[in-house]
């Protein structure tokens, strides 16, 4: 009977009962959570993470988290659920053992009268970060066997060094705690690993989370034999869970139709509390147009070149306007800048803590988003957009013109998206005289950020975990 009523929920009908708007599940569920990311890990998917387990927490459920300490990551995320829930496990960087074969790759070939440029593992591991492009593969056979070598060592990613410290880890909570449901989230996908032995050993259905994919990953594309192992062990993996969870509608479909499991899609949202009351009011006292990026960007990918595009097309008009980068390495903007000569409208600040940045994002009169302007990018959704809503200043979106984030922001009236110079020079210069007009730029209305709270987004994890855990006691 339980078994029915929980695919009730997975297939749409609800069991548990609503009182006003919170989900209250027929009894309190047992989670164990298996992240690489979790704060005070100062990334995107440590917030989620972190931000799920205190709504799980605060709804009357019970939670386990097993997570690395000391990932290399800033630390300054709080951590809003008891650290007595939290199980910090030690980790082992594979990528030592790598160096130390990239060193002895170099002695051997140039011996052979070869130079060759130290082979480092993929970017598996810097999820929720932005990286560079890919580096070509080595051409010759000896520096193609010793790459070969290191992303062997480095399968699935850089961050295998930590299974059987979670393995240990969870079998320990598992044993003593015994938990209804266990949810495994990647990346790194070395966790669905772990969920994946942890509920066949101990019999707990198990949920993975994509919040990025895996073999078919456009930023890191894997090749060979390393492509369809991925493939392979993803299949695995999936059809020994009971359901999958991951951000945007177009991948849940692409997930449904590969795997055949019930697959619900939670996005990132935001947390009322980080924005306040009041939105964001621009900077009324600055004169300029402050058009603000927070986060890395991705060179070649999303990269800010219509926008300096457009700026090069207003001439003079553009001194009216600035461009900040916060968290942006400087390297990734500077050539940009130069080529299209707007060094002097644009500024990179550091990385700031995630306090900062809510304070960044309302004080700025356009908020700048960027994607890939390529169909393989239809369902990455960054968990900026949902930030960017809810400080409710006018968005300026590049990128893929189709994509999730362009069909919320037109869809909600929150901006403008597209990767026309023209127009985005147009736009500019409309918000610029508005503000030297009215003073300033008004903040959107509070509609455009409705249902995209952590709150009501979480609220799917709460009725699969009640839908898919064992039968209680």
């Amino acid at each position: 009977m339980r078994l029915r009523m929980g695919w009730a929920v997975l297939c749409g009908s609800r069991t548990g009962n609503l009182a006003g708007d919170h989900w209250l599940p027929e009894r309190s569920v047992k989670i164990l959570v298996v992240s690489w990311f979790f704060p005070p890990a100062s990334t995107m998917g440590a917030m989620r993470l972190g931000k799920l387990a205190a709504y799980l927490l605060a709804a009357g459920h019970d939670i386990r988290v097993v997570t690395p300490r000391d990932t290399p990551y800033a630390r300054t995320l709080s951590m809003d659920i008891p650290a007595d829930r939290v199980v910090l496990t030690p980790w082992w960087d594979v990528n030592r053992v790598t160096a130390s074969v990239a060193w002895l790759a170099r002695r051997v070939l140039r011996r052979g009268g070869e130079t060759v440029t130290p082979v480092i593992a993929g970017n598996a591991g810097a999820v929720d970060g932005a990286v560079s492009p890919p580096a070509p593969r080595p051409r010759s056979r000896l520096k193609a066997s010793a790459r070969f070598c290191v992303d062997l060592l480095n399968w699935p990613d850089s961050r295998i060094g930590w299974l059987p410290f979670a393995l240990l880890a969870g079998r320990r909570v598992a044993k003593a705690w015994s938990p209804d449901v266990i949810l495994a989230s990647g990346p790194p996908f070395t966790t669905l690993l772990a969920g994946h032995l942890l509920s066949r050993w101990h019999r707990v259905p198990w949920i993975v989370e994509f919040r990025d994919r895996w073999g078919e990953d456009p930023y890191d594309p894997l090749q060979g034999w390393f492509l369809r192992r991925a493939v392979q062990t993803e299949s695995r993996l999936v059809r020994s869970a009971a359901a999958l969870i991951t951000v945007s509608e177009p991948w849940a479909n692409d997930y449904r139709r590969k795997y055949g499991k019930p697959t619900w899609v939670v996005y990132n949202g935001f947390d009322p509390k980080d924005y306040g009351v009041e939105p964001g009011q621009g900077s009324p006292d600055v004169p300029q147009l402050r058009i603000v990026y927070t986060g890395g960007i991705y060179v070649g990918r999303r990269d800010p070149s219509a926008l300096f595009a457009a700026l090069r097309l207003m001439g003079a008009a553009a001194d009216g306007v600035r461009v900040e980068f916060f968290g942006t390495a400087v390297a990734h903007v500077q050539p940009l800048v130069e080529e299209y000569g707007v060094e002097r409208l644009v500024t990179v600040h550091p990385r700031v803590p995630n306090t900062e940045s809510v304070a960044v994002q309302k004080r700025a009169d356009v908020l700048l988003i960027m994607q890939w302007n390529d169909p393989l990018e239809q369902g990455n959704v960054p968990g900026k957009l949902f930030e960017y809503l809810a400080a409710r200043r006018p968005i300026l979106g590049l990128g893929l013109e189709t994509g999730v984030p362009a069909t919320i922001i037109r869809e909600r009236g929150a901006g403008v998206y597209s990767n026309d110079p023209a127009e985005i020079a147009r736009h500019l210069g409309g918000w610029l005289e508005a503000k030297r007009r009215d003073g300033g730029i008004p903040p959107l209305p509070a509609t455009v950020c409705e249902g995209f709270s952590r709150a009501e987004q979480f609220r799917t994890f709460e009725e699969v975990f009640s839908a898919i855990a064992k039968p209680g006691p």
